[in-house]
């Protein structure tokens, strides 16, 4: 992840920290820090969630960053989104069923700010669950991959 986009989660105060250190010998005492932005979670599967994408790098201007919001980053989250469903590759967060844009697009795209900073779809009769399908979930046990390439030109 490119520091430009740390820096703006950052200023969105949108990063979490975990600090740990090494109490066995007081010799060594190291401590580490680590930080995490925001996931994407294409399903509730581990091997499904995604690095937040960073909107330069699908053709937004070098200064994009500076002038977006929370809510413009809502929306480009949620255009990656829609193209990962068109691919095939979404499933709801709750019930696990792939997602499809459908007639009138019966899922939505919903950012979690407790515990876990992170983008999930879920179908909106499956979203009063999720809470429970979220409890237990720390996000420095999840591995990251990079999010895929898809064409967000309109």
């Amino acid at each position: 992840m490119r520091n430009e986009l740390l820096i703006w989660f950052a200023r969105e105060g949108l990063l979490l920290t975990n600090i740990l250190s090494s109490a066995e010998d007081p010799e060594q005492d190291e401590v580490k820090i680590s930080v995490r932005a925001p996931l994407l979670a294409l399903s509730r599967a581990s091997h499904d969630f995604r690095e937040c994408p960073d909107p330069v790098l699908f053709g937004y201007p070098d200064e994009a960053l500076d002038m977006m919001n929370l809510d413009d980053m809502h929306e480009f989250v949620l255009t990656w989104f829609e193209r990962a469903v068109v691919a095939g590759m979404a499933r709801c967060f709750v019930c696990n069923q792939v997602l499809d844009m459908g007639e009138e697009k019966p899922w939505d795209a919903v950012f979690v700010q407790k515990d876990l900073y992170c983008w999930l779809l879920a179908h909106f009769d499956c979203k009063r669950y999720l809470a429970r399908d979220l409890k237990g979930r720390h996000p420095f046990e999840v591995s990251a991959q990079a999010p895929e390439f898809f064409d967000m030109r309109i």
